[in-house]
C-alpha cells in the first residue's frame, strides 16, 4: 500500500507473512487505533515498513510494538507508564514520545508545541481507549471517537473480508486523520503569529481581521494584556459580507463574555433591521453570541451598539 505522509512524501506499508522478513512486527487478530495510529508514525519517522502481524515474535532484530512484552508494548502485569492526568500510556503513546519530536523536526515546527497538540489532541484518548479507561461523565449516546471508528474497520465475525487488507484500510483512515490533523495544527500555529501581531495593534474590544482564522482559543491564552479586553472579533464571512463574533468566556464555550443586545435574539432580515437600527445586519443567533451583515461600516457598528449596550 502506497500512502503519503504529512510531507506529501510517498511511503509504502506492506504487510509480510515471514516475520524474517520485517523490519517492523505488531500483534495480528483483531486491531485496534493503538497500533493502527502508532503504524501511521511510524510510517512518518521511517517512510518504507515491512510489517508482519504476529502473536508471537521472534524476530529481535525487527522494531516491536503493542505485543512480546518489550520497550513498544503495555500489556506486560508489571508495565505502569502513566501520565500526570492519570492516563496510562499504550503503544500509540509510547511510539509518539519516541518519535514526535523527530517527525516535528521534519516540518520545521516548534516541536514542544507540535508534540503536545498531537499528545493531546490525538494520542491521548487512543492510549486511554486502549487501556480501558473510561471518560468521567460518560454520556448514554455511543460517542464516535477516533478508536471506534478505526475499530469498525475490522471485519465483521459473519465476514469473510480478509483481515490484513482490513488493516491496511484501517491505517490509510488512520493516516488521513493523523495529516489533516498535523495541517489542522501548522495552520493555528500561522494563525496564531498574525492574531499576535493584530493583538498588538489593537486598541480598544474589537479584534479586526482581514480573514477568518481561528481566533479564539489563541485570544483567551494570549499573554498579551490586549487580549483580555477583546470582547468582539470581527472579520468577512465565507458566505459574504462580515461576521461579528463574541468572545467566548471559555475555549469552546458558547458562554460570551459580552452577548449582543437581547433584542435582537433569533431576529433576521428586515424585523432586525428595525429593531437594531443597523442597515444591513442580517442575523443574530438566539444565544447572542454571532452576528452577520452586508458591510464592514455595519460590523463594527454592531460591536460598538453591544459594547454599550447596559442590558447586558
Amino acid at each position: 500500500m502506497v500512502l503519503k505522509n504529512i510531507l506529501g512524501k510517498y511511503v509504502t506499508l506492506e504487510l509480510v507473512e515471514n516475520e524474517q522478513n520485517a523490519n517492523f512486527i505488531t500483534h495480528s487478530g483483531t486491531f485496534h487505533a493503538d497500533e493502527v495510529m502508532a503504524t501511521v508514525f511510524l510510517l512518518n519517522k521511517f517512510d518504507n515498513i515491512k510489517l508482519c502481524r504476529t502473536t508471537n515474535p521472534t524476530n529481535n532484530n525487527a522494531f516491536i510494538y503493542d505485543v512480546g512484552f518489550g520497550e513498544y508494548d503495555h500489556h506486560s502485569i508489571d508495565f505502569d507508564k502513566v501520565r500526570s492526568n492519570g492516563i496510562k500510556f499504550a503503544s500509540c503513546g509510547l511510539v509518539w514520545e519516541k518519535y514526535g519530536f523527530d517527525i516535528a523536526d521534519m516540518i520545521g515546527v516548534n516541536k514542544q508545541s507540535f508534540y503536545d497538540a498531537i499528545e493531546k489532541n490525538l494520542v491521548m484518548d487512543i492510549d486511554r481507549d486502549d487501556n480501558g479507561q473510561t471518560l468521567k461523565n460518560e454520556p448514554e449516546i455511543k460517542m464516535q471517537n477516533i478508536p471506534n471508528l478505526i475499530a469498525s474497520f475490522n471485519p465483521n465475525w459473519d465476514d469473510l473480508s480478509k483481515e490484513g487488507e482490513c488493516f491496511l484500510k484501517a491505517v490509510d483512515f488512520a493516516n488521513t486523520i493523523f495529516n489533516n490533523m498535523v495541517s489542522n495544527i501548522i495552520s493555528k500555529e500561522k494563525a496564531k503569529v498574525i492574531i499576535e501581531k493584530k493583538l498588538g495593534e489593537t486598541e480598544g474590544n474589537i479584534l479586526i481581521l482581514d480573514n477568518y482564522m481561528p481566533w479564539k482559543e489563541i485570544v483567551l491564552s494570549s499573554k498579551n494584556p490586549k487580549a483580555e479586553n477583546i470582547l468582539y472579533a470581527v472579520f468577512p464571512s465565507k458566505r459574504g459580507g462580515y461576521n461579528v463574533v463574541a468572545t467566548p468566556q471559555l475555549p469552546g464555550s458558547f458562554d460570551v463574555k459580552k452577548p449582543f443586545p437581547s433584542s435582537w435574539a433569533g431576529l433576521e432580515g428586515e424585523e432586525l433591521r428595525k429593531v437594531s437600527k443597523i442597515a444591513t445586519i442580517n442575523f443574530c443567533h438566539k444565544n447572542l453570541f454571532i452576528c452577520a451583515c452586508d458591510t464592514f461600516e455595519d460590523a463594527i457598528k454592531i460591536a460598538s451598539i453591544s459594547l454599550n449596550n447596559k442590558g447586558n
